[in-house]
């Protein structure tokens, strides 16, 4: 059905706009996320894009006004004509946002931690980071292509993350890291797997009919 839905809506300029502005969504997400990840290992410093990470969370939050607001009066226009398409897109546009969201909030987490000095879970917490990313950039054009394949693939790839990142918080408990240390990384992990869920979320729509949408684990987990 999903597929059928994208294809026609393609062929509507007006509605063809606002994948265009999803799609804006996605790809400001993920670079928020992408440089919130660099600034938490010290890549780079929070005041040099602290300004950049909080006009793109804007221009998120703006662009799903926006999107909310053309579906709403498209609906008005055609009640009957693209309502599983409009409650699909009312479903993603507020995963993407919070998707943004949590970037922003791993980015926060530098002004807290002193010292992103590496020891035994860095390599850990960077597998996980890696493959959050890959997520991120494959999304975006399985939604466009309605690529069942690839959105299955996110679907199970956010299983083993939810599973890695609870198992890590439990390691985190019984160590001896520093306070700071200790309270970043459990919070980045928190982070980590809301992100991986929400970028599921997504997939799921391209999966599942408009009812099971946010049911990741239906028949794939």
């Amino acid at each position: 059905m999903f597929k059928e839905i994208i294809n026609v809506w393609k062929e509507d300029i007006f509605l063809k706009e606002i994948i265009n502005d999803f799609e804006n969504m996605l790809k400001e997400a993920k670079d928020i996320f992408t440089k919130a990840v660099m600034v938490f290992w010290s890549e780079k410093s929070p005041q040099e894009i602290h300004a950049q990470i909080y006009a793109q969370d804007k221009k998120i939050n703006e662009e799903e006004q926006r999107i909310r607001r053309r579906l709403i009066e498209h609906l008005a226009i055609n009640p009957r004509k693209d309502f599983p398409a409009c409650l699909v897109f009312m479903s993603v546009i507020k995963d993407a946002e919070r998707i943004g969201d949590y970037g922003k909030n791993i980015f926060e987490l530098r002004y807290i931690l002193k010292s992103s000095e590496s020891d035994k879970f860095t390599p850990m917490l960077k597998e996980l980071e890696n493959e959050i990313s890959k997520n991120l950039s494959q999304i975006s054009k399985a939604f466009k292509e309605a690529d069942t394949t690839c959105a299955i693939q996110i679907m199970q790839s956010h299983g083993r993350i939810g599973k890695e990142c609870e198992a890590l918080i439990r390691s985190l408990v019984e160590s001896a890291l520093p306070s700071d240390k200790l309270v970043c990384y459990t919070l980045l992990l928190r982070y980590y797997k809301r992100i991986s869920a929400h970028t599921a979320n997504i997939a799921s729509a391209i999966v599942n009919p408009v009812e099971k949408i946010d049911y990741v684990a239906e028949g794939i987990l």
